[in-house]
């Protein structure tokens, strides 16, 4: 099976990081493609990380090209497919396609959590004469940091229970706490979601409402639903922005999230139930099917806060 349709969407998704992120070498892109052929020739069990935010992009842009891929069944070959993979990037190195545009819709890609020791402070590039530009940018200067809030997401009903702490500004629109609740628990996605705040809580200013106006006091809690998935989000604590933290980002955690397509909480708990139960009838086909790649006890923090990079606030530089 060739795997030129994978490399073109590898080579694609590499292109648009490049294009957001000039300071990547064609050195960078083979030293990932390198990383990915050792990390599926070699059946490691985690993708390569890097120390280097632009690089890490570049790892984690490359990675969600597979995880899609595969999810979506797309690529289907005769062998295993850790050896499609590493022929995949073997010929990305010896030959790597150009592509400067990307075709479509970007694959989704994240920053990394650990940053340089002194970061460059980013420069706001304004138009000559822009004074309207300047007042804003200086307005912006001026303004005072937002509150940090510890927020407790908990997946409703998982026994045991599922769930993430995660540093958030308290300013984050809905929309983007959406997203962030989906990295940090680590769903793939989906544009259908609503939140359930306390009744007493009512929006008193116009717009988007923010994490703040769901959750105001410790210990005030929210709902949030997608699919058949309901959570729990709970302010646990309200703290003061740190200067060399990259917000949002993840603290703490339990548990690997379920496979979205599963059928809802109860379904999973079930099934759980069975692997926990070698003498059950469905055991060696539940675990065939569910464990080839996945553990439910298992939560890697580093790659939740991998994928919780792409949401950073510009205000926050430098990450701890």
């Amino acid at each position: 099976m060739s795997t030129d349709n994978l490399q073109q969407a590898i080579s694609t998704a590499v292109a648009e990081v490049r294009r957001r992120r000039a300071g990547l070498t064609p050195a960078d892109v083979e030293a990932a493609y390198t990383a990915y052929h050792h990390h599926f020739a070699n059946r490691e069990e985690d993708p390569p990380v890097s120390q280097n935010a632009d690089e890490d992009e570049l790892l984690l842009a490359i990675w969600d090209v597979i995880v899609d891929r595969e999810t979506e069944g797309m690529d289907s070959p005769d062998e295993e497919l850790e050896d499609y993979y590493a022929a995949a990037f073997t010929a990305l190195l010896n030959d790597e396609p150009e592509s400067t545009e990307p075709a479509g819709e970007p694959v989704a890609m994240a920053q990394t959590v650990e940053v340089a020791t002194e970061p460059a402070e980013p420069t706001e590039v304004i138009p000559e004469g822009d004074s309207e530009s300047v007042s804003t940018l200086e307005s912006e200067q001026s303004e005072p940091q937002e509150s940090i809030y510890l927020v407790r997401i908990t997946l409703d009903g998982s026994r045991p229970t599922i769930w993430r702490e995660v540093l958030i500004p308290s300013g984050t629109r809905q929309s983007l706490l959406h997203h962030i609740i989906q990295a940090a628990m680590g769903w793939r996605g989906t544009e259908d979601y609503q939140f359930f705040p306390s009744l007493h809580r009512e929006q008193n200013r116009p717009g988007e409402p923010t994490l703040g106006d769901l959750l105001g006091k410790v210990g005030e809690q929210c709902g949030y639903e997608f699919d058949n998935w309901y959570h729990d989000l709970e302010l646990r604590d309200i703290r003061q922005a740190q200067g060399r933290t990259h917000y949002p980002v993840c603290i703490a955690g339990a548990r690997a999230c379920p496979p979205q397509d599963i059928g809802g909480v109860a379904a999973y708990n079930e099934k759980i139930k069975i692997l926990n139960d070698p003498s059950h009838y469905e055991y060696e086909e539940l675990a065939s099917w569910l464990t080839q790649d996945f553990n439910p006890g298992a939560f890697n923090m580093d790659q939740t806060n991998l994928r919780l990079g792409q949401y950073g606030d510009n205000t926050f530089h430098a990450v701890v």
